[in-house]
């Protein structure tokens, strides 16, 4: 594991202040160019405390993001449950918490990581526990897997454009077009000459 699975909610907040540390710093230079060091000596902080939550500032950076894919599990703060939403409300909360994240996308994309973004996603949405798996058909476990692969990526990457386009749209405006995706075929038949 690139990083530490705190047990503690104090060790967790710890570990959540250096995350921030590393997202203030990629706002405003390229990942590439942050060393551990030069992280540690900004935050004030021995680099053993680093190294107590991250094996390196891979781990950081991975820690970072898939606390932003957990976060979004409880997004908004208001207690509801997914349960009661509709698909199309499910999608606009997606465009919502994303644009409330926008920082964090700001980083990757002015570090030219968004990928490691999307990958990140299709391997926490593969999880039993998320919900884009809830709701998708209950397909075999390697179909399931490949179907929310897709289904992930694609979000992520409108999710990453509509970022990089400066949120033109609503969040509204961007889960119509998204459910107009998963709702209609992609391809139609190509006919074929006799």
């Amino acid at each position: 594991m690139m990083y530490k699975q705190c047990r503690t909610e104090q060790s967790s907040n710890r570990q959540r202040i250096l995350e921030q540390g590393l997202l203030d710093a990629m706002i405003q230079q390229h990942y590439d160019s942050i060393s551990v060091s030069d992280l540690c000596s900004r935050m004030g902080i021995p680099r053993k405390s680093f190294y107590r939550y991250f094996s390196g500032k891979e781990g950081a950076l991975h820690a970072l993001i898939d606390h932003a894919l957990l976060d979004y599990e409880n997004y908004p703060a208001d207690g509801t449950g997914w349960e009661g939403r509709t698909v199309q409300q499910e999608m606009e909360r997606t465009f919502s918490y994303w644009k409330h994240c926008s920082r964090l996308l700001d980083a990757l994309e002015k570090s030219g990581l968004s990928g490691v973004l999307i990958e990140r996603a299709i391997n926490h949405s593969i999880l039993e526990s998320s919900i884009p798996v809830r709701i998708l058909p209950n397909d075999n476990r390697q179909m399931r897997e490949r179907v929310t692969g897709f289904a992930v990526c694609g979000l992520m990457a409108m999710v990453v454009h509509w970022h990089h386009g400066g949120y033109v749209e609503s969040a509204e405006q961007m889960a119509q077009i998204a459910m107009r995706l998963v709702t209609k075929p992609l391809f139609t038949e190509i006919p074929r000459n006799p």
